[in-house]
């Protein structure tokens, strides 16, 4: 239990940095983005500790529920700190392809393009640039937070209902004898 709140607090403290301007200082959807992430920190710390109860009550479990369904809800918000090496660099030749796309479809239209006034160019490369950005953040949602130990709590229903409480299970005393 303690190692899965260890995992939420370092994604929650990724969602906190601001890897544009390399600070901890927020921006306006920033700070949208970090209430998002304690909402979904909180809901999952909501879920443990209940986990932890001596004893349980079908409410209680209904609360765990709960609180494990709001808590998948809000994961999507860290979902870019969740992509791996593979993620990052296929998103960046996906961005680099579509920069390529759109320089072709420039080429193709060269004289229309310098017609325009320096403000339509301005704006058209902002747009492309904004396509580019867009297309980064699709392919970074495809990584996902499937693995064990986030799959593993939709089971603590079940396990509580036919078992009991969850603490009884707990390996931290023994685990505890195997440090130096």
């Amino acid at each position: 239990m303690r190692g899965l709140n260890q995992v939420i607090l370092a994604c929650f403290t990724a969602a906190l940095y601001d890897p544009i301007t390399d600070t901890a200082s927020l921006s306006a959807g920033a700070k949208a983005d970090s209430k998002k992430a304690i909402r979904c920190v909180r809901y999952i710390t909501d879920f443990c500790l209940m986990a932890q109860y001596r004893s349980h009550t079908p409410q209680t479990i209904e609360y765990m529920d709960e609180y494990l369904r709001k808590f998948h809800d809000n994961l999507h918000i860290f979902t870019e700190f969740q992509a791996t090496k593979k993620d990052h660099q296929s998103a960046k030749q996906a961005s680099r392809e579509l920069a390529v796309d759109q320089r072709e479809a420039r080429q193709d239209k060269l004289e229309e393009y310098f017609q325009l006034s320096t403000t339509k160019r301005k704006n058209m490369a902002t747009e492309e640039r904004r396509e580019r950005q867009l297309l980064v953040q699709e392919v970074l949602s495809q990584a996902d937070f499937n693995f064990p130990k986030i799959h593993l709590l939709s089971h603590y229903n079940t396990q509580i209902r036919n078992f009991g409480s969850l603490p009884q299970y707990s390996t931290e005393v023994t685990e505890a004898l195997h440090k130096p």
